[in-house]
């Protein structure tokens, strides 16, 4: 990191750790021919309004455009946005993203009547259709469609509410230009004592650093940051809030949490019982913070302090290739084909690898159906980043999988699901580790057991901690009340003490919530926390039972979208209604606390 103190562009990247976008568009001008033609299938789709109850066979046609529509929007908005992504600060690329918003507005316009006309065919009238051969195919959707009925409103009204999305994307992507392009964090110092711009890749490798004084000081810059912008990040976050809340209250929801629960199916009870099992857990947690502080040798915890490795040993870094291979290892419990599948990928352009000028920060994957998944990076040699690529490669190789298995219609998975794939991969390399390493190498333990609870740590107590957050931010807006910055950072500050007990928690920790791009898809970062709960459980199952667990969880991954979430992780043996696999999630952590203070006794920690 101190040899490079400027950051590449995206051409001075090898093409070979940029990602491949020509399996989706040869390049923009076909994308631009594709988006032109793409107007003349929402007429055609547009022509079946008024004529969906005649026949079985006419709704058949019907969804068949509607769905060829709809996938071939998926694969616009999805380069488009990619593109955008590789530089977030052109103007092209940004205008290229609107005209395609623009587009998503009108072919969401022009189907507005599907689901109501859909819906308002007599019970009597659908019984004959839910029986029809030639609507076997959408079995599943269209009873999911018909669950929408108390929730669906008249076809003008939704295409009101269609037309509403453009500004109704605004806060989130306010944020995302502010956070990603114009917010400038200045110059830090690292362990070397060398003067380095701060980026948020450089942001997370300098909060790993052994000396204090050099997380201190990129803590104090990224964070003064924020506070000069504070006010508007308040108002911006704000806003989001009450968009939620208006497209609850325009479909009947109680709340903004029941309305974005519904679209999986989704009982409230699986949200309160992570929050509650999570609360349950404030003893182990209180002896973690006590084993950070007797390994950092310090009395009082900052929040700059809570990620840097507990462990003696060096640091270790990673070239990208070096990682993939320690990513295969891992998944070797899954079988020869899956491991090949997923090293063809991450080898063969799947991932953007480097972090570049104007770059989106962080990691995700993506993609459009039938078309290889990719995923974004911005590498920096950590340990983190090989598990973020693991996390993410489990994220690529369920769509891989559900999209070879199912149509269209029904390959696409829930947040829900998705984060058990992604964090199963971690749990499985975390795994495999510990097994490469003898008994007596307590400092080698250690150092991947710390990694394991912080994961545990960061993937469900913290994002538990979020979505407390997200909740009361919520109720706040729904009683009414103004949600201002002094109420965010009041609501935020009385997570940090529940959650992150005996860390300082001053007016800038209390302001933690301003950077969480999360946010701004309310009541997503719950999943993480079970979807790390029924990974444990499922690649306990894996290790325990062998070749019959990994078939159920490579038949979930196939699954898709085929049936709702909670039902294909129960097919798979996990079920997050009862709040027992958090609880045992939450069992492993304590599990590890104890393993890492043994390990610490028999030193562990000795330098």
């Amino acid at each position: 990191m101190t040899a490079q103190t400027e950051l590449l562009t995206r051409e001075q990247v090898p093409v070979d750790e940029t990602w491949d976008l020509t399996t989706i568009y040869e390049n923009l001008a076909a994308w631009e021919i594709e988006f032109q033609s793409a107007r003349s299938l929402v007429e055609s789709a547009a022509s079946h309004r008024g004529h969906l109850a005649a026949s079985p066979e006419r709704l058949r046609q019907a969804l068949t455009e509607s769905l060829e529509i709809q996938e071939r929007l998926e694969r616009l908005v999805v380069y488009a946005r990619l593109i955008l992504d590789e530089n977030v600060a052109l103007s092209e690329s940004n205008g290229r993203m609107d005209r395609v918003t623009a587009l998503s507005i009108e072919v969401g316009e022009a189907l507005a009547f599907f689901d109501p006309e859909v819906i308002a065919i007599p019970d009597e009238q659908w019984a004959s259709f839910e029986t029809a051969s030639a609507l076997s195919p959408y079995r599943h959707l269209l009873s999911d469609l018909r669950r929408h009925a108390p929730h669906t409103r008249s076809i003008e009204i939704e295409e009101l509410l269609v037309q509403s999305t453009d500004l109704a994307r605004a806060p989130r992507e306010i944020f995302s230009a502010l956070d990603n392009a114009d917010i400038e964090y200045g110059m830090v110092y690292d362990d070397d004592g060398n003067d380095v711009k701060l980026t948020k890749g450089r942001y997370q490798v300098l909060m790993e650093s052994r000396n204090r004084d050099v997380r201190k000081n990129a803590y104090a810059t990224l964070f003064q940051a924020y506070e000069a912008h504070k006010n508007t990040l308040a108002s911006i976050h704000a806003s989001s809030v009450r968009k939620d809340l208006f497209f609850a209250r325009a479909r009947g929801h109680a709340t903004s949490r029941d309305a974005a629960l519904f679209g999986n199916n989704l009982p409230g009870t699986v949200y309160d019982a992570l929050l509650t099992a999570t609360r349950e857990a404030r003893p182990v947690i209180d002896r973690y913070q006590a084993l950070r502080r007797r390994a950092l040798g310090i009395d009082d915890l900052a929040m700059y302090d809570m990620y840097v490795q507990l462990g003696a040993e060096p640091e270790r870094t990673f070239t990208y290739g070096e990682a993939v291979d320690v990513v295969a290892r891992g998944a070797g419990a899954l079988g020869e084909s899956y491991v090949n599948d997923m090293v063809a990928g991450l080898r063969g352009r799947w991932v953007d690898v480097r972090e570049t000028q104007g770059k989106r920060s962080g990691a995700y994957s993506w993609g459009a159906y039938g078309r290889p998944p990719v995923i974004l990076m911005n590498w920096n040699g950590s340990v983190d980043h090989v598990f973020t690529l693991a996390h993410e490669a489990g994220h690529a190789m369920h769509s891989f999988y559900a999209d070879r298995a199912q149509p269209y219609h029904n390959a696409q998975y829930s947040i829900f699901l998705a984060e058990v794939a992604s964090t199963l991969n971690e749990i499985l390399l975390t795994w495999q580790l510990l097994r490469e390493l003898p008994q007596d190498d307590v400092k080698g333990r250690f150092t991947i057991l710390n990694r394991l609870a912080d994961t545990i740590s960061g993937t469900l107590v913290r994002q538990a901690m979020f979505a407390e957050f997200e909740l009361r931010t919520h109720d706040i807006a729904e009683r009414g009340e103004p949600l201002s910055l002094e109420a965010l950072n009041a609501i935020y500050g009385e997570m940090l003490e529940a959650y992150v007990p005996g860390v300082l928690n001053d007016e800038r920790t209390r302001l933690g919530w301003s950077r969480v791009p999360h946010f701004y898809g309310a009541f997503y970062v719950f999943q993480y926390a079970t979807g790390i709960s029924a990974a444990i459980s499922l690649a306990r199952s894996i290790r325990d039972e062998g070749q019959p667990a990994t078939e159920r969880y490579l038949a979930m991954l196939s699954a898709g979208g085929s049936d709702y979430p909670l039902n294909v992780l129960r097919a798979a043996g996990v079920d997050l209604e009862s709040p027992e696999p958090v609880r045992d999630a939450l069992k492993e952590f304590d599990t590890i606390i104890g393993d890492l203070e043994a390990l610490a006794d028999r030193g562990a920690l000795e330098q």
